[in-house]
């Protein structure tokens, strides 16, 4: 086990990630896989504020586009619905994962 500094949330005018703690992981991998997941909460706290979508928001646009067609089949639409919400997913958020020497190694800001 190893300690990593996670850093987390939304881009662009939202501030980009920020130091969210000091956690012990197995690798950097299951750091940065955590520090995605902290990332992905928080975009979902902000669905239908500021522009953020939801799933029902992606699922609104992609029909009033005409993506979603009639002959689709309902797991053909929830894949598509599903991709598209991941996209916008991740086109607003920040994340990443720093080595730290202990649980006590902080940000410095």
């Amino acid at each position: 086990m190893a300690w990593f500094k996670i850093y987390c949330g939304m881009g662009g005018s939202m501030g980009g990630a920020q130091y969210n703690g000091t956690y012990e992981y197995a690798d950097i991998d299951e750091a940065t896989a955590d520090a995605y997941r902290m990332a992905e909460e928080e975009y979902q706290s902000y669905e239908g504020h500021h522009g953020i979508l939801s799933p029902a928001d992606v699922e609104e646009d992609l029909r009033y586009s005409g993506f979603i067609e009639d002959d689709m089949t309902d797991d053909e639409i929830a894949d598509m619905i599903d991709y598209h919400y991941r996209e916008e997913v991740e086109s607003w958020i920040s994340y990443y994962a720093l080595p730290a020497t202990g649980p006590d190694d902080q940000d410095e800001d």
